[in-house]
């Protein structure tokens, strides 16, 4: 069984416009509702994969309690702790030539007593767990080192973490050492933002990764759109490049790509084909409009395509 934790899940409305016009009057000629949230993103692609999946997360008001049968409906079974706020939407407003923009809101504020219980959650899920996947934006309310928090209460189970700016920095600069988890996914603006440059060449990209590796992380990770996914692992840095597509959703690959990550994990794969795996989810979900949602047949049909080598620069 893989845990996965999302403290900030929504709504996520994907909203097709002919063209964004500051100012102007907009109205969607396509609309689509679905569960998100990085993490909720995560357990739905592992539902693709055939893996078990359990989620933890914050729930609250009618949104919670539409997310919650809408990610139920998918088989994952939940194991939420509701919450007094309203769980938020997020919005993706797609225009006519391919541009994205996401409104995100910030979430429904949580109490301490509510973080408790939450941690309670995890220390539970993840001791049944082979993976716990920690996932996604922290709402207000809780503390920018809580994924440093969470990580103790994993019990020692192989996690991974893809969160971006304080809650990153705060893993990467945490005190005393701390547990430390098995990955980090950022993407490549989340990296450049947490290391202070810009990661434009693979040779850049090789040095985060090993800057990212001195605070403890076994196998960071990066992701970089359709340039694909870097990885050190075996004293190497590892390339997989997903073959070219004709997009219609980019938004949540990144979260699919975890997906894969967690599934090559808990089956014990070795780096290459987890990364090819989560390559392929990542491509997969490009060729869909609702927000990480994958094919089966599309990952196989991408996985063998995807090109995956070793190098040492």
């Amino acid at each position: 069984m893989i845990c996965a934790v999302s403290l900030n899940p929504a709504l996520d409305k994907y909203l097709r416009v002919a063209r964004i016009e500051r100012g102007g009057h907009l109205e969607a000629t396509e609309v689509v509702a679905s569960a998100g949230g990085k993490a909720v993103n995560v357990a739905g692609v592992l539902r693709v994969l055939e893996e078990e999946v359990e989620l933890v997360g914050f729930f609250g008001g009618v949104i919670g309690d539409y997310l919650l049968q809408a990610i139920e409906a998918e088989g994952i079974r939940a194991a939420p702790v509701r919450i007094q706020s309203q769980t938020r939407t997020a919005f993706v407003l797609v225009e006519d030539d391919g541009s994205e923009t996401e409104v995100v809101e910030p979430g429904g504020a949580v109490t301490a007593d509510e973080i408790a219980q939450l941690r309670a959650q995890v220390r539970a899920a993840a001791a049944r767990a082979a993976v716990v996947v920690l996932s996604g934006s922290v709402p207000p309310g809780c503390p920018s080192d809580i994924y440093v928090k969470l990580l103790a209460d994993c019990g020692g189970r192989p996690a991974i973490l893809d969160t971006s700016r304080a809650p990153l920095l705060a893993l990467l600069h945490r005190a005393g050492g701390g547990a430390a988890p098995a990955m980090i996914k950022p993407n490549r603006r989340e990296a450049e933002a947490a290391l202070g440059r810009t990661l434009a060449t693979p040779e850049a990209m090789a040095e985060a990764l090993r800057e990212l590796a001195a605070s403890g992380v076994r196998t960071p990770v990066i992701s970089d759109g359709a340039a694909g996914i870097y990885a050190l692992a075996e004293s190497a840095v590892w390339h997989a490049q997903p073959p070219r597509l004709k997009a219609v959703n980019s938004v949540g690959s990144g979260d699919a790509a975890v997906a894969g990550l967690a599934a090559g994990l808990a089956r014990g794969w070795d780096i290459a084909a987890t990364l090819r795996l989560a390559a392929a989810c990542g491509a997969a979900n490009v060729l869909t409009q609702e927000c990480a949602a994958v094919h089966a047949d599309d990952v196989r049909r991408l996985e063998p395509q995807i090109a995956v080598r070793r190098w040492a620069p």
